[in-house]
């Protein structure tokens, strides 16, 4: 049986809002100790109630929860926060990692655009100048390849060397 998708928003009934923070923070000390138990990581979990500030539950105990919170504060800065990001620095990551995309992407499509000025070169039409020099690489590239796979194949299959050819590119 399927439940309700719960609304997140403020319980106003008193009642009911304690009856939940109880059920949650069960749970949520539940997913705590299953999280330490399944992937073997020391956790712990402080939760206050709501006009009780100074009666937290302390999950496992006070002298683990301790222990835990010295070892991270014994961490050097770097490692305290190494995994925490705030917004700017999430921002900033997300674009980073968009302009590496960018960069693979025009790099893809400038290839692209250089094979076909190739394709076009080989079937005898024009080349502009300004493509000639990346066309020229992209040749020499491929010849290079050849090469090494020809190289490689004679050592790897035992094979007698073929007889040397020049393949310098030549437009």
């Amino acid at each position: 049986m399927a439940r309700n998708k719960t609304k997140i928003a403020y319980i106003t009934s008193d009642v009911t809002r304690r009856r939940t923070f109880e059920r949650r923070k069960r749970n949520l000390i539940k997913k705590v100790d299953e999280l330490s138990v399944l992937c073997g990581v020391q956790s712990c979990a402080l939760v206050t109630a709501p006009g009780e500030p100074n009666q937290p539950e302390i999950w496992p105990s006070i002298v683990d929860a301790d222990k835990l919170i010295a070892q991270l504060r014994d961490l050097p800065s770097l490692g305290q926060d190494k995994q925490t990001l705030d917004q700017a620095r999430f921002l900033s990551k997300g674009n980073e990692r968009l302009k590496e995309q960018l960069k693979k992407v025009e790099k893809e499509n400038r290839e692209a655009e250089v094979k076909v000025a190739l394709m076009r070169c080989l079937g005898g039409e024009g080349v502009q100048t300004a493509d000639l020099d990346e066309v020229g690489s992209l040749a020499e590239g491929k010849v290079r390849a050849v090469a090494e796979r020809i190289e490689w194949l004679t050592k790897s299959l035992c094979l007698a060397p073929l007889p040397a050819v020049d393949l310098q590119l030549r437009l």
